[in-house]
């Protein structure tokens, strides 16, 4: 008896593929040419703020229009991000944005130029398949390699090998994903009465899910009282798949069927060699590779479709009533002030929480560390003192440094002169002569002989951003609103070439055309800087209190300076 069989590859099955990959490539070719003629873009839904709308894993087509309208779903660009949310009000020539699922407006308020297009189609579910695409390529890669390498010339063995691994390949691609199955905790809060805990939730799967009695299909949110306690004194909640019967069924053959399909290929029947033997199909090797297979297979297919995995459990301890969740696109400052530096981008020179970090109680607390990651440590002028008063709330830094009318906060590092930048600071005072918040200057310590670039309030509790290109350069606050009321505030300033701005609680106070400040290399501080022949001559020290502030080497967008205000809030 010999081993030896001879391969059979039709030349049909290669002209198909070549077809199939023909037609793949036009389309491909016709939908960009549509796109790029029309100015439509693509986007796909990865977060559930559009509910039942658009659901995640939903594409959608985004395409320009001259107007915009309240009511129109609209994909925009903030924060270098971009986000498809619903236009709900407009005001002083800027939209008012905000998700269906959200509770309240969006922080930012949009130019009509950040706005991408309407959304004019919305397809559930396709967003998940284009997510998908590149990864089953580079599995079928994989796959073909593999059943050449295994199956050798012997066309039975390849062919099933390739409709096994696929198979494997989407169950396993389905688990990573989630599109079938998945759900998202928004937040949580102890139940009134103090029988458990209230777990707000969203379906971010295309099927339906049962969380506690709550039937959810995909986009929809509820809220699920848990009272299934942990030993460790958390509440649990575990939703689980509620697929129809029939939608259950073709998920498993859209799952098993190529599997099945591999199972009933028969090796070609061996070529008759001298003597008329034919040899014999040897399978014990490739029954050592399905079945393995198999079995991971069949295991993936039963958890996708009937078992809730940890993507789906959630645990929520309760340590206060009053819990709650808001739509800022920053929970802290932290975050807003950090997130101006990128991994492909470092746009900010220093940055600091103004909290101290020094050695509290032994006359060492005099440093303060940049927490932008440029290591430019700042210096206090003097030993200083803390507040548990704090703009920001929700970091965990719970102090802000006192500027008694002679602190400041030196930031390392001679600058030439910078005709690009923002600055920004959140600060609290009740004194009217409390001087400059931050600013440039010429002298690493207060004794300045050049200064400008600076935020300062003056004796009528009005804000102030000043220049000096050539002459005095004044953005401020309207006259009648004292911001020396106790309260905190968020102010910010920014300059390049489109001009100056300058921003109070992230709304735009006023811009001037000037492009440059005064024409010296300095250094840049925070709560002290001369202020002579400016404004009503105000305390060249700030008195009050200030938290987070940081200097950034790139002129932020009025979204960007609304996000941050907003933050930790």
């Amino acid at each position: 008896m010999t081993d030896s069989t001879v391969a059979i590859t039709p030349r049909g099955n290669r002209r198909a593929t070549l077809a199939v990959a023909i037609i793949i490539a036009v389309l491909a070719a016709v939908i960009a040419t549509v796109l790029s003629v029309t100015g439509a873009r693509l986007f796909v839904i990865e977060t559930a703020s559009m509910a039942e709308t658009a659901p995640v894993g939903t594409l959608v087509v985004a395409h320009p229009k001259p107007s915009y309208a309240i009511g129109d779903v609209v994909t925009f660009v903030v924060d270098g991000r971009t986000v498809t949310h619903r236009i709900v009000g407009e005001q002083d020539g800027r939209f008012i944005t905000q998700g269906d699922l959200n509770g309240s407006p969006d922080a930012w308020q949009l130019l009509p130029d950040q706005i991408v297009g309407t959304v004019v189609a919305i397809v559930p579910g396709l967003g998940f398949l284009l997510k998908a695409a590149p990864l089953l390529f580079l599995a079928g890669l994989i796959v073909e390699a593999v059943a050449r390498l295994v199956g050798g010339r012997r066309r039975g063995w390849r062919v099933g090998l390739r409709l096994t691994g696929m198979s494997l390949a989407v169950s396993a691609l389905s688990l990573w994903l989630r599109p079938w199955f998945n759900v998202q905790m928004m937040d949580f809060r102890a139940a009134d009465d103090g029988s458990g805990a209230l777990m707000h939730i969203v379906n971010t799967g295309l099927f339906p899910v049962v969380a506690g009695a709550t039937r959810l299909v995909s986009g929809e949110d509820g809220v699920i009282l848990s009272t299934d306690k942990l030993a460790s004194g958390a509440y649990a909640l575990s939703p689980t798949p509620d697929p129809d019967w029939p939608v259950r069924v073709l998920l498993i053959v859209f799952c098993l069927v190529p599997f099945f399909a591999s199972l009933l290929l028969r090796a070609e029947d061996p070529v008759a060699v001298a003597g008329g033997l034919r040899s014999r199909p040897d399978r014990r090797a490739r029954g050592s590779i399905l079945v393995p297979i198999a079995i991971v297979t069949v295991l993936l297919v039963v958890i996708l479709t009937s078992v809730s995995t940890s993507h789906a459990a959630f645990a929520a301890s309760i340590k206060n009533d009053n819990a709650s969740a808001g739509t800022n696109s920053y929970f802290t400052c932290r975050g807003a002030v950090q997130s101006v530096n990128t991994l492909a981008r470092r746009d900010t020179y220093a940055a600091y929480s103004v909290e101290g970090t020094g050695l509290l109680g032994l006359g060492l607390f005099t440093t303060e560390s940049d927490v932008s990651g440029n290591a430019r440590t700042g210096t206090y002028r003097k030993s200083m003192t803390t507040t548990t008063s704090n703009a920001c709330t929700r970091d965990q830094t719970r102090r802000a440094v006192v500027f008694d009318g002679s602190q400041c906060l030196y930031v390392p590092g001679r600058q030439n002169p910078s005709n690009v930048f923002t600055i920004e600071a959140w600060f609290s005072t009740t004194s009217k002569t409390s001087g400059k918040i931050m600013g440039f200057g010429d002298s690493a310590t207060s004794d300045d002989d050049k200064w400008d670039r600076h935020i300062y309030i003056d004796t009528a509790g009005r804000l102030n951003f000043g220049l000096f290109p050539d002459a005095t350069v004044v953005i401020a606050t309207p006259p009648g609103r004292s911001y020396a009321d106790g309260a905190w505030h968020h102010v910010a300033a920014t300059l390049s070439s489109a001009g100056a701005a300058f921003y109070v609680d992230g709304a735009l106070v006023g811009t001037a055309g000037t492009t440059t400040g005064q024409n010296y290399t300095g250094f840049w501080r925070v709560g002290c800087g001369n202020l002579v022949n400016w404004t009503t001559n105000p305390s060249s020290f700030f008195t009050g209190t200030i938290q987070w502030a940081a200097v950034h080497t790139r002129a932020l967008s009025a979204s960007e300076i609304a996000t941050h205000a907003a933050a930790g809030r």
